[in-house]
């Protein structure tokens, strides 16, 4: 029997001790400043692009940073369904772990509010408006379709993958000069979901010693929403190069457009999925739920720019 109160505690503190206040983090009175790149270009891959002048590779910085925050916007539709999902299972059981789970909701509707936030002040602040994907709640329903353990294992993956974009990316970055407001941000969003990604290795523990038969199907879900999440990825790429042409006042010729979707999918892909597939503390993640599911994992990896 799964002793695991003392985990769900200790996830509790830490998020008490990091807690932090959204008017506090962004105001809403915030006026961007569009000078600097917002992400680095390890997760845009702006620099790269020959026939783009330095200033349209900033305003594709810009435009790509906006859609990040969008889809993590995006993405928190299903993180907060599942989350209170599975607060509601602890209802009469165990108050700690329904404590635990209720805060990681909370939290997530707070994230929630600091990308929309976020995306408000950038499309007062922007030379163009943003086209940005609107089907969010159709996306969580069908991701919800899932069962509780595939989403879990998907959920992992996502919120490591941001623990690595700023780990990777923002911490310690002495090679770029990037916004410090949206580098603070990611910081405060790093410091809460840190506590998630363990909530949601114990909510699949919790269902692996129920149902350890389970672990198959749920690595076939996982797999079918990395495809699914790469069909939202494309989509919002298109509407990404709709937002450039508008704002650097150009249309981009037939190659020009097919070098920027290549490089651009690519980067995007490496981004949401490549990252959150090599993150180290993933891989340990699954290989303590069973070393088969690494393996299956890392049998996906090329397909993702991961190999």
């Amino acid at each position: 029997m799964l002793n695991q109160t003392p985990e769900y505690q200790s996830c509790i503190q830490s998020s008490e001790r990091v807690s932090w206040r959204l008017d506090e983090l962004l105001p809403k009175d915030t006026v961007l400043d569009f000078s600097h790149r917002f992400l680095s270009d390890a997760l845009t891959g702006t620099e790269a692009i020959p026939f783009l002048s330095a200033e349209e590779r900033l305003t594709l910085n810009h435009i790509r940073s906006n859609s990040y925050a969008h889809l993590f916007l995006f993405l928190e539709e299903y993180a907060v369904a599942l989350a209170a999902q599975r607060a509601g299972l602890e209802l009469h059981g165990n108050g700690t772990h329904m404590r635990a789970l209720l805060r990681f909701t909370e939290e997530e509707l707070k994230h929630q509010q600091l990308f929309a936030r976020f995306t408000g002040a950038f499309a007062k602040g922007f030379k163009v408006a943003p086209a940005l994907l609107d089907n969010q709640v159709e996306v969580a329903r069908a991701i919800m379709s899932k069962s509780n353990l595939g989403v879990l294992i998907f959920n992992l993956h996502m919120e490591l993958m941001t623990q690595q974009h700023y780990q990777e990316t923002v911490r310690g970055n002495k090679d770029e000069t990037l916004d410090p407001l949206f580098c603070n941000l990611l910081k405060h969003h790093w410091l809460e979901e840190a506590q998630h990604t363990r909530l949601d290795f114990l909510e699949a523990q919790k269902i692996l010693a129920q149902e350890p038969e389970a672990l198959d199907a749920a690595l076939t879900e996982y797999a079918e929403l990395l495809q699914a999440l790469r069909g939202t990825l494309n989509a919002q790429l298109a509407l990404d190069l709709q937002t450039l042409e508008k704002a650097v006042g150009r249309t981009f010729t037939p190659t020009e457009r097919q070098q920027l979707s290549e490089s651009q999918e690519r980067s995007y892909v490496w981004g949401f999925i490549g990252m959150g597939m090599k993150a180290p503390l993933f891989l340990s993640r699954l290989r303590a739920l069973s070393p088969l599911a690494e393996q299956r994992v890392l049998e996906l990896a090329p397909t993702y720019y991961c190999a």
